[in-house]
């Protein structure tokens, strides 16, 4: 009617809307994360009897783990020379020609150091215990680094191969840091872990045969078939069993790898 002031509207707010595009599932570290959380939620929920099973129990999660990459030349061409100590540098070669982990290099001991056979024994505190066959160049700078050592501290009395000036000093016989054997490297853009990688990775490619991986470099079957699984991609493709190479493929003992780190 004319006159009739108009009735008040009101207007309830509308509930959200979810559609199946807006939820995006939870991949990574973060649904690591998130199960972690959980976890830890449920359980002390169940200390404290307010639930009787924790719904998270029996849930796994199956993670993407990257494959091994390898180094380029450029980053090792003449990585020797650009280390001024010879400790370092024989870090260097330990672990990019003979694949041994900051951990392996940090319990090396004098006594496993056979030079008139060129033998080095690797001992893990697993109890597991492999030999490796020293090339010239690691053979020349092990040399080099026992004449050093015995300059500088010709008194110490500590069991390993490398030592510092405070571990050659330390009465307890320590091992050295592992910054010791990292932090020369990270100056020159190199990590020990990446050269592993890389050693066996170039071994893989070449052999393709995980027993050899086995006993070059101490590694478990699971983690030599990893590397040739890297090596090789395309003999995996269909889930057929990787076939051994033919007997006059087969790299020969002898290693070529020390030329890629130094300029021989």
């Amino acid at each position: 009617m004319p006159g009739t002031p108009p009735a008040a509207t009101t207007c309830a707010p509308s509930p959200p809307t979810t559609s199946s595009s807006s939820w995006h599932p939870l991949l990574g570290e973060a649904r690591k994360s998130l199960l972690g959380a959980l976890r830890s939620l449920f359980r002390a929920l169940k200390r404290e009897k307010l639930i009787f099973r924790d719904p998270t129990r029996k849930i796994t999660l199956t993670t993407a783990r990257a494959l091994p990459r390898p180094v380029t030349d450029d980053q090792l061409a003449g990585a020797v020379d650009r280390l001024p100590f010879i400790r370092d540098q024989l870090s260097l070669a330990l672990a990019a020609v003979h694949a041994l982990s900051v951990h392996d290099q940090r319990g090396l001991r004098l006594d496993d150091l056979d030079r008139h056979r060129g033998h080095l024994t690797v001992r893990r505190t697993s109890g597991f215990t492999y030999v490796i066959y020293l090339d010239d160049l690691t053979q020349h700078l092990i040399t080099r680094w026992l004449a050093e050592r015995d300059r500088r501290w010709p008194t110490s009395a500590n069991p390993h191969l490398l030592v510092t000036a405070q571990t050659s000093a330390d009465d307890t016989h320590p091992k050295v840091n592992p910054q010791a054997i990292n932090k020369p490297l990270g100056r020159i853009g190199l990590q020990a872990s990446r050269l592993r990688t890389d050693r066996i990775l170039d071994e893989a490619k070449h052999t393709a045969d995980p027993v050899r991986l086995i006993q070059l470099f101490g590694l478990s079957p699971t983690t030599a078939m990893r590397y040739v699984r890297a090596a090789h991609p395309e003999r995996f493709g269909r889930g057929l069993p990787i076939a051994p190479w033919p007997t006059e493929a087969r790299p020969t003992a002898e290693c070529s790898w020390p030329s890629r780190i130094f300029d021989m």
